[in-house]
């Protein structure tokens, strides 16, 4: 199997893109700096943590990085679909590392509703395309690295070059453009998908009960899905024992949705750190769960700091955005997690994940 080295600035963009890879490389150990493996060997994806930092902070951070890509048979530059946080001085940064001939740069992920239309990233939105960038090769000239547009119909070109992509097909192609030399792979999941395809993806759409899913995105994907899922979803009062209103949902339903009320007026910094630590200490007053279902980077990565987590290992997914991984090490290893952007997914993601699987139990008989 082919070594893949994978870097991305949020830990569920880490996870749902190199699950887009595990058709091709095989299961996946995604990790973050705090426990980066001594000596890393085989496939491996970091988590630099950056997507919400300074532009000086994170060119430091991922440049600590950059020698894991040394050697990978698919080096990938993760970027963000919607392209939040600092992508465009940290790709400079990596570029200029590294001995690349070419960097083709193509964050489309048509599946999720983000397209790259004249080196423009739009987003779907009902029915329409709304634009949620500039111009992303003059982007990326205006952070020091020359960048030029290309499509398809350019093929292979060297130095780097943003390629337009709206459908799979797209991605598809420019995957398969012929290189001569080291590339790196600039993208988001619709690339990784693309550069697997031909192989068959893991996907196991089995939730083992209970089931304990924990969302932190402010993201209005997130509270419409929550919604829809009516009586699973439980809105966490700010003053109450959690453990006690989770059990109570677990014992009747088998499965709750929680999120966590916030006082008004709480800045975003301000909630993720009380969502962080509202959900680490829940964790320490609840058993087990059978599966762990997660929406937001930032949440995710709190419960893995409060349950000592050692590493991910990515398994597959059960579709592109969705991945499936099972947590090692810490309080809670083994635990299979489904996570998520808090940005993707259909309105109806979770309810019909949960109602596949049985979710909530009939109680017509009690």
């Amino acid at each position: 199997m082919p070594t893949l080295r994978l870097i991305a600035d949020d830990l569920t963009g880490t996870l749902d893109t190199a699950a887009g890879l595990t058709g091709l490389c095989g299961t996946i150990p995604v990790v973050w700096p705090e426990i980066l493996p001594d000596r890393a060997s085989g496939s491996l994806a970091v988590d630099s943590g950056t997507r919400e930092r300074g532009p000086e902070e994170a060119v430091r951070i991922t440049g600590g990085l950059l020698p894991l890509l040394d050697g990978a048979d698919i080096a990938f530059k993760k970027l963000d679909s919607l392209l939040r946080g600092p992508w465009a001085v940290e790709l400079a940064a990596t570029v200029k590392a590294g001995g690349w001939q070419r960097c083709i740069v193509a964050p489309a992920f048509p599946y999720q509703g983000r397209v790259t239309v004249e080196s423009r990233q739009q987003a779907r939105q009902a029915d329409d395309w709304l634009p949620v960038s500039a111009d992303i090769a003059q982007a990326l000239c205006e952070a020091g690295l020359p960048a030029r547009r290309a499509s398809v119909k350019d093929g292979s070109v060297d130095g780097v070059a943003v390629y337009d992509a709206r459908t799979d097909e797209d991605l598809a192609a420019i995957a398969a453009l012929p290189a001569s030399g080291p590339v790196l792979w600039c993208g988001s999941g619709g690339l990784a998908a693309a550069l697997a395809r031909g192989t068959k993806r893991p996907g196991d759409t089995r939730l083992e009960g209970p089931v304990l899913g924990l969302f932190g995105s402010d993201r209005d994907e997130t509270e419409v899905q929550l919604a829809a899922c009516g009586a699973l979803r439980l809105i966490l009062p700010h003053r109450a024992r959690h453990p006690d209103l989770i059990m109570d949902r677990l014992a009747r339903d088998g499965a709750v949705l929680a999120s966590l009320e916030l006082p008004h007026g709480t800045t975003r910094e301000a909630a993720s750190g009380q969502i962080g630590s509202a959900f680490a200490r829940l964790t320490e007053g609840i058993p087990r769960p059978g599966t762990l279902l997660v929406a937001g980077g930032e949440t995710l990565k709190a419960l893995c700091l409060g349950l000592s987590v050692d590493c991910f290992d990515v398994t597959g997914e059960i579709a592109p955005g969705l991945p499936r991984s099972t947590l090692r090490g810490g309080r809670w290893d083994g635990l299979a997690v489904v996570s998520k952007s808090g940005a993707f997914g259909a309105p109806g993601v979770w309810r019909d994940l949960l109602h596949q699987n049985g979710f909530p139990h009939d109680r017509s008989g009690t």
